[in-house]
């Protein structure tokens, strides 16, 4: 067999090999909440249609699948996404422009509008019913540019992040434990690089707050071989349920007020400000047309609110948190 044949077909093994990977945490995770909320996710695919995005069974070109869940009896709403997509930048974006990369190899001249690429992941918005519980992000992905078998540039990237409204220390080292363990696995010096990394990114700059209390979070990671990275991201997409999902279980049932839930809805506010105005993921799936703006809607809390000038009573529970926020701690 010639040797480009050869690369060809072992790099398309290896596509398929990272769309099963995102697609079994997309499967597995949303078969775990459903067994711990009891109601079931409802779903959307989507086609293409000349380039647009149309309600459908899934192309040829592209798998895209939206998920949610509404009004449950532990959380008040999640949305899902997994996708798999060959596309080609459309007229007028760049990668640069779209706000996506920052590499000197992605932003390179020829990387224009009609540039092919691959991306293919899955993400996780999860707004829980109870105040006590946190709100939790995961997203995961792998992307290309050039043609599918014969890349000129690639990277992983993602992470899994923690927003409570109430801060529960035991929670927070829970979460990121859980992460360390997995990171220390393949490398010690992933956990406090890309902890710091999750602690930069999700940051809200005009209030000087973190998001929230972090977790990990990387991008443009290929310093080590495809199948090797692979390895390591596959281990973490299966560390989110086992990060978050005792946290859930545990705080589900615990007693709130009406302050408490007002208190939850101004940081979905704080939740919502940093994707308009921060979010590159956001951004650049808007801009490219990778995605559809009914998934982005789909990640936005269901009630979210703003008050003027909200500052928490000093001593409060509410400050306490405004504080960690202020300046993030090592948990582990």
């Amino acid at each position: 067999m010639p040797q480009a044949l050869e690369q060809t077909q072992k790099h398309e093994t290896f596509l398929k090999k990272t769309e099963a990977v995102f697609k079994h945490m997309f499967d597995h995770t949303c078969g775990s909440i459903e067994q711990l909320d009891g109601q079931l996710f409802s779903e959307q695919r989507w086609a293409r249609d000349n380039g647009n995005w149309v309600t459908g069974e899934n192309s040829s070109d592209a798998i895209y699948i939206d998920r949610s869940l509404q009004n449950g009896s532990v959380f008040e709403k999640i949305g899902v996404n997994f996708v798999a997509i060959n596309g080609e930048l459309p007229p007028g974006v760049t990668f640069q422009k779209a706000g996506a990369l920052t590499t000197k190899e992605a932003d390179k001249e020829e990387n224009k509008a009609g540039t092919p690429f691959f991306a293919t992941g899955t993400s996780f918005v999860i707004h829980p019913y109870n105040p006590m519980v946190p709100i939790a992000h995961c997203n995961y992905r792998y992307f290309q540019i050039g043609k599918r078998d014969q890349p000129q540039y690639w990277w992983f990237g993602g992470g899994a992040d923690l927003t409570p409204a109430y801060l529960f220390e035991e929670d927070a080292k829970h979460f990121h434990q859980t992460h360390k363990q997995v990171c220390d696995q393949h490398d010690t010096t992933y956990y406090p690089r890309f902890k710091q990394w999750c602690d930069q990114y999700f940051h809200i700059s005009h209030r000087g707050e973190s998001r929230g209390v972090g977790g990990i979070f990387f991008d443009q990671l290929n310093d080590l071989s495809a199948e090797e990275l692979l390895e390591f991201v596959e281990a973490c997409t299966k560390a989110f349920p086992q990060a978050y999902l005792p946290i859930v279980a545990r705080r589900k049932d615990a007693d709130f007020t009406d302050t408490n839930k007002q208190w939850q809805r101004l940081v979905r506010g704080r939740y919502v400000e940093f994707i308009l105005t921060s979010d590159r993921g956001a951004r650049f799936g808007l801009a490219s047309g990778m995605v559809t703006p009914q998934s982005v809607f789909n990640c936005m809390p269901p009630a979210a609110a703003w008050t003027y000038d909200d500052q928490p009573a000093s001593g409060s529970a509410e400050a306490a948190l405004k504080q960690v926020l202020q300046q993030p701690r090592a948990w582990v």
